[in-house]
């Protein structure tokens, strides 16, 4: 996973001279890798709008937020079985076709009902996993659109996630403050009352920035097909883009590929020092 799109390596070019300024910056930071391609460090770059002090500022959180919570990060095994339960859990794809404003959809649903399996220290992991791998396949998209599928969320659900509180807020710590994504919407489907109790239980730790991405539908998708061309989004979502089955089966098939690439915790900053 070392190829470099046409458009990346243009970008890379374009902005040499901001590259080796935040190399020369990385160089004297003794905490993050002194090994980090340059296909990464313009995607910092492309999310904090090549605002050389903010992706510096970025780069900086993401590095010390994953030493510090490396129980979300770290023995990423495609093959364990804390993984394998995961996946099985919940399922997180990416699908395949852009929005025509060049946004990736990221789905995600429960689609097992056996609460002992509901270990979110796990779902995340098998989460970031996927997102790192895409985040690496696509390195060009404009933006992320992602698509939290509610149904299947019970009460039962709900007390166990508060139950998993901390692992909760750390997940969104990350996502807010540390993550090397520009999300651009979230849309929650097939909403209840229980998805009205757990909003209310996060929105204390969500940002105002988060919360204006934010849209509900609690019934059909035609008020999803206003944000999103139904030939993005999968049959079950009343799109025409194929199956969602068909999408997971294709995101395990390259999580297996690229199993080592996202198994090795060198090429996402993790390193053993302390912050």
């Amino acid at each position: 996973m070392t190829e470099v799109s046409e458009c990346l390596a243009k970008l890379i070019q374009e902005n040499s001279e901001t590259l080796q300024k935040f190399e020369d910056w990385i160089s004297n930071q003794p905490h993050i890798p002194k090994n980090i391609p340059r296909a990464t460090l313009v995607r910092f770059l492309k999310v904090c709008q090549f605002d050389l002090e903010k992706a510096e500022k970025l780069l900086d959180t993401n590095v010390k937020f994953k030493i510090k919570h490396q129980y979300l990060f770290t023995k990423r095994n495609i093959n364990s079985e804390e993984i394998q339960k995961a996946i099985k859990t919940v399922q997180f794809t990416g699908l395949p076709k852009l929005t025509k404003e060049g946004y990736f959809i990221e789905s995600c649903r429960i689609v097992s009902s056996n609460l002992d399996d509901f270990i979110l220290k796990d779902i995340f992991k098998s989460f970031y996993m996927i997102h790192d791998m895409n985040n690496v396949i696509n390195p060009d998209v404009n933006g992320i659109i992602s698509i939290y599928d509610a149904n299947g969320f019970s009460f039962s659900h709900f007390i166990k996630l508060l139950a998993q509180g901390q692992t909760v807020l750390h997940f969104l710590q990350f996502g807010q403050e540390s993550t090397c994504v520009d999300v651009k919407q979230i849309h929650v489907v097939n909403c209840s009352q229980v998805v009205s109790k757990l909003i209310s239980f996060l929105k204390p730790f969500l940002t105002k920035e988060l919360r204006d991405t934010m849209h509900f539908h609690p019934t059909g998708f035609e008020t999803l097909h206003k944000f999103i061309d139904i030939e993005c989004l999968p049959v079950e979502y009343d799109g025409c883009g194929g199956l969602m089955d068909d999408f997971v089966e294709h995101t395990i098939r390259k999580l297996h590929k690229h199993s080592e690439f996202v198994g090795n915790d060198e090429n996402f900053f993790m390193i053993n020092v302390k912050c």
